[in-house]
């Protein structure tokens, strides 16, 4: 029996596409096998939608040849060198068929596919590509644009669900990440992660009083430290790491931890990230800044994430946060005392969140007015030299602590705890010297909160 091999992500079957398939019933083969890559991957740029979903379009235009077919499902792999032969493996153990040149032959329209199947020996059918391609028709989705005249009957279904295309809204403006879902790897991860690590001590003593054991859910785990010491304090509860970057979890996959139960998930923690009802402590150390700075610091995506955190919740389950805090609006003084912190306050003013920049009125050399919250952003980040142009973009205290705790009460949870505070060692090794902070008649103010931590209940 002689094979047409189609390989594809399938992530959208065009109409130009649909028309394709439907004229291979004239081609010289016996049977379709329709290969669906990244099977393993879905809600990321690059694969946006799951692998059953992405059949339920497939099926319906392979139908259409008339040709017998069979669908394989095929997990990505690393090393593209090998990908041929994972996927004549992925092919015989799923169907028992053995991909043979003299049997098969590719139908493509993907040069790298052309080029990995020719050095194999295969025989390559080009396909010339017509109308929009599959990505290009996603993308239309995604940015609201006319679309459904390029798109297949079975395209138009899906792309056309509720919510569907909201999803694919949401998943493409993920500015933090690259098409395959991964954090921008323009940061510093061993610096990065260091520099978290860093502060876990002060961390533990914030959040390990509040902490419920069961299932406890650690979102935007970073390197895993954190999950280290839960599983020595609660080594009999469940622990679940979420983060967006596999960086990451492959540094938490290889921590030591004392106890087996430890899960690592790749996922976008703004998301529901554990079954409903399912965890008595959901935890967000130092990530809910990122939420917010990187969705167009957009605030609602902090209510989302609480909400699907209340979701994730047993009852009287505790959601824990950590993280920056914005001061009371006012309007403050910086008197910036050494030439650096100048330097690096011109470069915040202009450049902070992507250009937006920070309104101020220069009232001496080294006395700059402007408002509290620009202020305190210039504080928090004006020692993050190394990474820099990632975090003069972030904003770490998107919210007041009268504003977190709205935030709780509308995600619908009980405030159990508020808290703001100025760190001592910041404050010694940061501020001290480098600048002071004054009210708008320019007397000396205590400094500021540098750290939050509010607890919710459910």
């Amino acid at each position: 029996m002689t094979n047409a091999l189609l390989l594809g992500r399938f992530h959208a079957v065009t109409r130009a596409q649909s028309d394709w398939l439907a004229s291979l019933s004239k081609a010289p083969v016996d049977r379709l096998i329709c290969v669906i890559t990244s099977a393993n991957h879905a809600a990321t740029r690059r694969n946006p939608l799951d692998v059953a979903t992405r059949e339920s379009m497939l099926r319906p235009a392979l139908a259409r040849s008339g040709k017998p077919f069979e669908i394989v499902r095929v997990d990505d792999i690393p090393d593209s060198g090998a990908w041929v032969e994972h996927v004549g493996r992925e092919v015989h153990r799923q169907l028992g068929v053995t991909l043979a040149p003299e049997s098969t032959t590719v139908y493509s329209a993907n040069r790298d596919v052309d080029a990995l199947f020719g050095t194999g020996g295969f025989k390559i059918v080009a396909q010339e590509v017509k109308g929009l391609t599959p990505h290009e028709l996603v993308q239309r989705v995604a940015d609201g644009k006319p679309w459904a005249d390029e798109a297949s009957p079975e395209t138009k279904e899906v792309y056309s669900r509720p919510g569907v295309s909201g999803r694919i809204h949401d998943i493409f403006r993920q500015t933090l990440l690259n098409d395959d879902g991964e954090l921008g790897h323009l940061r510093d991860f061993l610096s990065y992660g260091a520099m978290m690590d860093a502060s876990m001590v002060q961390k533990l003593e914030d959040l390990i009083r509040f902490v419920k054991p069961g299932c406890i859910v650690d979102k935007g785990c970073g390197t895993g430290k954190l999950l280290v010491e839960l599983s020595r304090l609660f080594p009999q509860s469940q622990l679940v790491g979420v983060d967006l970057s596999r960086e990451f979890l492959r540094v938490c996959d290889e921590n030591t931890y004392a106890t087996d139960d430890v899960t690592l998930v790749f996922a976008n923690i703004i998301e529901r990230n554990v079954d409903a009802g399912s965890a008595t402590t959901v935890i967000y150390s130092s990530v809910m800044h990122e939420v917010h700075s990187y969705n167009a610091y957009d605030v609602k995506q902090i209510d989302r994430a609480l909400a699907n955190a209340y979701l994730e919740l047993a009852p009287g389950g505790r959601v824990l946060i950590r993280d920056g805090i914005s001061p009371a609006p006012a309007t403050w003084r910086l008197r910036l005392l050494t030439a650096p912190v100048r330097e690096t306050f011109s470069r915040f003013a202009k450049e902070f969140c992507h250009g937006r920049g920070a309104k101020f009125e220069q009232l001496s050399e080294d006395t700059v007015r402007l408002s509290s919250h620009d202020a305190n952003e210039f504080l928090c980040k004006k020692d993050y030299l190394k990474n820099w142009h990632i975090e003069v973009h972030e904003e770490f205290g998107p919210l007041t602590l009268e504003g977190w705790g709205a935030a709780l009460k509308t995600a619908g949870f009980e405030v159990v705890h508020l808290q703001e505070y100025a760190n001592p060692w910041i404050v010694e090794n940061r501020y001290e010297g480098t600048v002071e902070v004054l009210d708008d008649a320019g007397k000396r103010l205590a400094w500021p909160p540098t750290n939050m931590v509010v607890v919710g209940q459910k």
